[in-house]
């Protein structure tokens, strides 16, 4: 017992005199085995946090429907996410997977995510943009590729408008401008060949149809004359009552002042 106390005793001596003598070392050496005993905590926690250690495989899900790849992920223990949903792609089904990062057979950390790019579930839909009466028929098929669409077809007819665009279907159906449609929609537009020669109507219309026009135009101008002349007789026969009124109200004040 006598020689526990004088080994303390000693030890405390010590401690005392190399405090005194060596205040930064002593310190130096307190910090740096703190720092080693908090470095070999934070490994041991980290293999924990990070599953160290623990590898999954990631299942090939590519090609299957989006809620099955789901599922095969979920039962592998694989977190998952869409990374990108492409452009309707007819050679794949309506959302399904079409490509995985990582990749199929590779070994992951359950911790990981899986990205998954989606078929879209329908063709990219745009917009039918106003073109008729306003567009080439360059302009309009320029502006129609860059818009995506691939199927356009142009049809000539006769027309005054060489090279205009004068009417737009969407397989086979009017469609009115600012209308969402299917990039993959078959476009035909109806364009002018500039064949009618609009100074001479005789090239587009015969004689029985100009003469009725002449006999159409010449009874409504004969109505709108005798129209106006009922209107002018109307409007003479008002002016001559209020000038009569007039006079009448003029007769009456010089008889009150005589």
């Amino acid at each position: 017992m006598c020689n526990t106390s004088i080994d303390n005793s000693v030890s405390t001596n010590f401690f005392n005199t190399f405090h005194e003598k060596h205040p930064y070392l002593l310190h130096s050496i307190i910090i740096a085995l703190t720092t080693i005993a908090l470095g070999y905590v934070f490994l041991l926690f980290i293999d924990v946090f990070t599953s160290h250690g623990e590898q999954r495989l990631v299942p090939d899900v590519r090609y299957l429907p989006m809620d099955e790849a789901i599922a095969k992920l979920e039962a592998a223990g694989l977190k998952w996410d869409v990374s990108d949903s492409i452009n309707y792609n007819e050679s794949y089904k309506p959302g399904a997977v079409i490509d995985q990062d990582p990749k199929a057979g590779s070994y992951i950390k359950s911790i990981r995510t899986v990205f998954l790019k989606v078929n879209a579930l329908h063709d990219r839909m745009v917009n039918l943009p106003e073109m008729a009466g306003i567009m080439s028929v360059r302009q309009g098929v320029a502006t129609l590729q860059s818009m995506g669409f691939k199927d356009v077809e142009v049809d000539s007819v006769p027309s005054a408008n060489s090279g205009l665009i004068l009417q737009v279907t969407v397989n086979g159906h009017n469609v009115a401008p600012g209308k969402p449609v299917s990039v993959k929609a078959h476009v035909r537009l109806i364009v002018g060949d500039g064949s009618i020669d609009i100074i001479n109507p005789d090239s587009i219309l015969d004689a029985h149809t100009i003469d009725s026009i002449e006999q159409r135009n010449y009874e409504e101008e004969v109505k709108r004359y005798a129209e106006e002349q009922k209107q002018r007789a109307e409007q003479a026969r008002i002016n001559r009552v209020d000038e009569k009124k007039k006079a009448d109200v003029e007769k009456k004040k010089q008889q009150q002042q005589q």
